[in-house]
């Protein structure tokens, strides 16, 4: 026995070492050996990439493309805006070709710049292909349990609770409301007109226009009656945005940064006043103020899940937080998204001025100087044409990525479990090898038989997605963007303003930079 407690703390210090050369055995097959032989694997298959850098990956080669690309402003013409927007994709596309692989962090990211490729990734429906888990700043925008961040069994079942909302009929009965909100913003446009002032921003304008809309059809209220949550949202938008591209670890959004103490703080408010926002409604329901939970978007997501608002526990402990995620993504997705499209399209119609007055032209053709309607929008093909070609040259999401769930085969590439695969929009969006010679100028004619037929490859436009998870508000953005924009060429015509510097840049969505300066004149009653 004395023998055997005399060896006790050899036996424990022995212990103690096997378990911590264990974990330092799997941080370096995690950090170092796996990513070997995956950049191995994928050379062998003429799979090239800037090569990895142990923990860090590419991330510094990065940010350093990036810190130059920002330096460079643009001039209007051509729309050539890839080297600006995602110049590290730019830049090693032409060292490695059009299929090449980089590393953020210890992540190996495959950047595809093929449609077909992206048309199998995204046509998936077994969720071979799923979306990798975002960093913790999206996870705060977007929540965990909304429908963008979702995947799988609990994706579709939320995605058919929300189709409803998103029905033409649904749609049909917001274009009232959309009207209404944009016919306010153009009496304050015309009253700074007869005060002398000529030139107006107009991206900020937009951006709380669509917020106006969103609250609305969505929540029921106004902008005016809910900006302190839509202010903080759109703050948490910034800050999401400035994550992109750069390499987190275990741990790093408990470090006291400025940016994590903000974003918490405003995730934390933003919850509350949303959980308050659904709960007051529950409750005048409950208490016989009002008949029902309403027919926007809240209202019908608190009547699909009314089996659970009527127990309280399962509501608060899940339901609730599934609404107040969904939310959160359908605010920040469905005004910041429209926002700039609107501001694209009236910095490059006020560049391409022959464009604007043939949309005027159809537009008052279709409906004189009457507010537009559902029934008659279907007319406006010329509208429709130069939207998609906006939507082309300057998308507002950049990219889409997938994540392998096991080894798949991808044409004649075998692609490891575990990596993400980016489908860069924006690249594919400007491919001349797709869209022809002309691929960087403005040319709406190309849309006129049809997405599918605008280039070579139908799946070559894919900014709203592509497949089972195409944007369910698709929809409802072009709608808006339809009767706003209809609206502004009924009582304007404009021009860009001299002093506006074209800059295009990823904040969250693809933003001018320093503004979208416009100069409006009324037209004639």
């Amino acid at each position: 026995m004395e023998m055997d407690l005399n060896l006790f703390p050899w036996r424990f210090v022995s212990f103690v070492g096997f378990i911590l050369m264990a974990i330092l055995v799997n941080i370096l097959v995690k950090i170092w050996w796996t990513p070997l032989c995956t950049q191995k694997f994928l050379r062998n298959q003429g799979i090239d990439g800037p090569p990895y850098k142990l923990l860090y990956g590419s991330t510094q080669e990065l940010l350093e493309t990036k810190k130059r690309a920002k330096s460079t402003s643009m001039e209007f013409m051509p729309h050539d805006i890839v080297h600006q927007i995602v110049p590290h994709i730019h830049v090693w596309a032409q060292l490695y070709g059009r299929i090449f692989v980089y590393w953020l962090g210890t992540q190996a990211r495959i950047v595809l710049h093929d449609p077909e490729m992206m048309k199998q990734i995204l046509s998936n429906k077994f969720g071979h292909y799923e979306k990798p888990d975002p960093n913790f700043q999206l996870k705060r925008l977007f929540g965990l349990y909304g429908l963008a961040s979702s995947s799988g069994e609990k994706w579709a079942h939320q995605r058919r609770l929300l189709n409803p909302a998103f029905h033409l009929d649904s749609l049909k009965s917001m274009v009232p409301v959309m009207a209404s909100s944009t016919g306010r913003m153009l009496e304050k446009w015309e009253n700074a007109i007869a005060d002398g002032v000529k030139e107006i921003e107009v991206s900020n304008d937009f951006r709380c226009l669509t917020a106006d809309v969103i609250a609305r059809t969505a929540f029921g209220t106004s902008f005016e009656q809910g900006k302190h949550i839509f202010h903080m949202l759109a703050e948490l938008t910034i800050l999401a945005g400035k994550s992109f591209g750069k390499m987190s670890f275990l741990g790093s959004r408990f470090l006291p940064t400025p940016s994590n103490l903000r974003s918490k703080k405003l995730d934390m408010a933003i919850q509350k006043s949303l959980r308050e926002l659904i709960l007051n409604r529950k409750k005048n329901v409950e208490m016989g103020k009002n008949d029902s939970y309403g027919m926007d978007l809240l209202g019908l997501m608190m009547n699909a899940y009314k089996d659970e608002v009527k127990g309280k526990s399962n509501f608060v402990s899940l339901s609730l937080q599934h609404m107040v995620d969904e939310c959160k993504t359908f605010f920040t997705a469905g005004s910041e998204t429209t926002a700039t499209l609107l501001t694209w399209t009236l910095i490059l119609l006020g560049m391409h001025t022959d464009w604007q007055d043939a949309a005027r032209e159809e537009v008052l053709h279709t409906f004189k100087r009457d507010t537009p309607n559902f029934d008659s929008m279907a007319r406006l093909k010329l509208v429709n044409m130069i939207l998609f070609e906006v939507l082309r040259l300057y998308p507002p999401i950049v990219g889409l990525s997938r994540r392998t769930c096991k080894k798949m085969q991808l044409g004649s590439l075998t692609v490891p479990a575990g990596v993400e695969l980016v489908l860069p929009t924006i690249t594919v969006n400007h491919d001349e090898e797709l869209w022809g010679k002309d691929a960087k100028e403005f040319n709406p004619h190309r849309f006129s038989q049809g997405i599918s037929k605008a280039s070579t490859h139908p799946a070559a436009f894919t900014t709203f997605g592509f497949g089972p998870r195409t944007c369910i508000g698709q929809n409802f953005a072009l709608i808006e963007a339809k009767v706003m924009l209809t609206m502004i060429l009924q009582r304007f015509s404009f021009s860009v303003s001299p002093t506006y510097i074209h800059s295009p840049a990823l904040i969250f969505t693809v933003l001018p930079l320093h503004g979208a300066q416009i100069i409006f004149q009324q037209l004639p009653n």
